[in-house]
């Protein structure tokens, strides 16, 4: 048997807590607000094309939505049918590229091109190929199902269990 110390374990320092999980940091809505009032870029020449693309995106929606706010104004004056849309498209679209500027959104979009560019992704040449095997598939899949029905459908109207008659819809009795 071995000896059995008298010495106190030395204690291991504990890791900060990080709040309950699944929520985000309490100042995090307010970093967002102060990125509002910057100009400068984020990590200008990483994850370009995945913030071009979101924001491309998000710059549509707030297109669509610029739209609806000059039909909706419509019985207003000239000056605010156009004023009125214009404010809305430039507020929302400076806030959509802060918001691909904002350091943990782009972060994120980094992270995500950065796993897009490991994809291996297949030739053409193999892709017409699954496509077409696919698409001969659900067709045949399509025909014989069809088959199998119309012959179903035939012998149970031989036999009498389905009948067919008046102007009504496809198995109506009226």
């Amino acid at each position: 048997m071995g000896k059995v110390r008298d010495e106190v374990a030395a204690s291991r320092p504990s890791k900060p807590t990080k709040g309950k999980p699944g929520k985000a940091p309490r100042g995090l809505f307010v970093q967002f607000l102060l990125n509002l009032t910057r100009t400068d870029l984020f990590k200008p020449m990483q994850g370009r094309y995945s913030r071009l693309y979101t924001a491309l995106g998000l710059g549509l929606i707030v297109l669509a939505g610029a739209w609806r706010v000059y039909e909706a104004s419509m019985e207003s004056t000239p000056f605010w049918r156009v004023t009125l849309p214009a404010a809305f498209f430039l507020v929302l679209g400076w806030v959509v590229f802060r918001l691909v500027q904002f350091p943990p959104f782009a972060e994120f979009l980094i992270a995500t091109e950065a796993e897009m560019n490991k994809v291996s992704w297949t030739n053409k040449d193999d892709l017409v190929r699954a496509t077409t095997v696919v698409l001969t598939t659900v067709a045949l899949m399509a025909l014989y199902l069809f088959v199998v029905d119309w012959l179903w459908t035939f012998i149970l109207w031989r036999l009498g269990v389905l009948q067919f008659g008046g102007g009504g819809g496809f198995g109506s009795t009226a």
